[in-house]
């Protein structure tokens, strides 16, 4: 059935022209607006200049003149109004930025008109209080998403609307992220990371808002008072429907760069730098696991032992390390080197090498670095490429006999 047609009062009736109400504007002692669904001004009756002195614009999100800390009051009364029934109102006392910068404290009065064709939208009604007007709540009760922020501010907090804009930013959040909560609430937080960390960030984001979830994620940051940290996202609704999202930020450079320490006393040999056993391993499983074309050469150092016994192991050690860094620089980029253990090393490239050019740069190498030394170590290298099914040991096994049939070569 086709609701009834909606009358209004003709200006005879009232007495309230177009042009007698805009000359009145200038006495109207509180603002009227109409919010949408997205929190932005569609229309605003305010005295000239706006009543906090300055006017909000059509199209200006409603808390951007918000204090930072009544913001998320004010986004939690929103939460809960704009799920309300038609007809529905409820008020709460915020401070509000004016004209000259400083804070007042203002009534916000929301009555849910969008079942009016006209209005469509949330009225806001606001008007200015005297200092000593304590806060009421109408029709609000608080839920645990305040408690829960107050809980997490020794963090950096971020709070988000439907939309992914920051309408909240506490002072750890600026300090970390080096902007005001008036930048963050006009860029937003992306400007603040590295550009390969954007991408992931907007990804994480776009899931949070499309459906309630919590999802983490760690970023370099470009600017503020730290270089890592860790953001958590927290959205709160339901699928489709999502209200909020609140995002944590905490300093992690420290403990990344300890996790980093430790990782590399895992996976390092202690002595050269390079891999150790166990992470080249870890390389050929994960290599021969997703099928990448491999090649591995296994080379051990002839006549180092006679060095150790007529030098000592101080003087071998120095051998080794040269020998690792004379590896290293015969290598390309992409290659990777591990030593096994005493002197045996093995490199770890893609098969578009030919055996034969590969075992000469590598023995060249050895044997430019121990002439340095005045030394006479030579090398024998032993080549293998990866096999349908082949697993680290296969691989590796097949090298280190290709090896000692070299090394037989030579001695014969």
């Amino acid at each position: 059935m086709q609701a009834p047609p909606i009358e209004y009062q003709a200006a005879d009736q009232t007495g309230v022209t177009p042009e007698l109400l805009d000359r009145l504007r200038p006495y109207l002692a509180e603002s009227i607006m109409v919010l949408d669904a997205d929190w932005t001004v569609k229309a605003n009756l305010a005295p000239p200049g706006g009543l906090i002195g300055r006017g909000l614009g059509l199209g200006v999100h409603t808390l951007e003149d918000m204090h930072p800390d009544d913001a998320i009051l004010v986004m939690e009364l929103g939460m809960q109004a704009f799920s309300t029934e038609s007809g529905w109102q409820g008020s709460k006392v915020v401070r509000m930025r004016t004209g000259d910068g400083t804070y007042g404290r203002y009534e916000i009065t929301a009555i849910n008109r969008f079942d009016d064709p006209v209005i469509a939208g949330m009225v806001v009604r606001t008007r200015e209080l005297p200092h000593d007007v304590t806060e009421h709540l109408t029709g609000i009760e608080r839920t645990s998403a305040i408690e829960t922020l107050a809980e997490m501010l020794p963090l950096g907090v971020l709070l988000l609307d439907k939309n992914g804009r920051v309408v909240f930013a506490n002072d750890t959040a600026c300090g970390m992220l080096g902007r005001d909560p008036e930048v963050l609430k006009r860029d937003g937080f992306e400007p603040t990371l590295a550009d390969n960390d954007r991408q992931i960030t907007t990804e994480v984001l776009r899931r949070v808002l499309a459906e309630p979830g919590h999802e983490r994620c760690t970023v370099q940051l470009t600017a503020g008072q730290i270089e890592r940290a860790e953001y958590q996202f927290t959205s709160e609704g339901a699928t489709g429907e999502v209200s909020c999202v609140v995002v944590t930020i905490e300093d992690v450079t420290q403990r990344d760069a300890e996790h980093r320490v430790l990782e590399a006393r895992a996976n390092q040999d202690p002595l050269t730098g390079l891999l150790n056993r166990a992470a080249l391993h870890e390389l050929l499983d994960d290599r021969l696991g997703r099928q990448v074309p491999t090649m591995v050469a296994y080379l051990d150092l002839d006549g180092f032992k006679a060095v150790n016994d007529t030098w000592g192991h101080e003087r071998g050690d120095q051998l080794l390390v040269a020998v690792a860094r004379g590896l290293t620089a015969a290598c390309s980029a992409d290659d990777e080197i591990a030593r096994l253990g005493g002197d045996e090393f093995v490199v770890v490239t893609d098969p578009r090498h030919s055996y034969e050019v590969l075992g000469n740069r590598l023995r060249d190498a050895v044997a430019a670095v121990t002439r340095r030394d005045h030394q006479r170590i030579t090398s024998s290298i032993g080549l293998a490429v990866s096999q349908a099914g082949d697993s680290c040991h296969d691989i590796l096994r097949r090298a280190d006999h290709a090896m000692y049939a070299a090394k037989s070569r030579l001695r014969a």
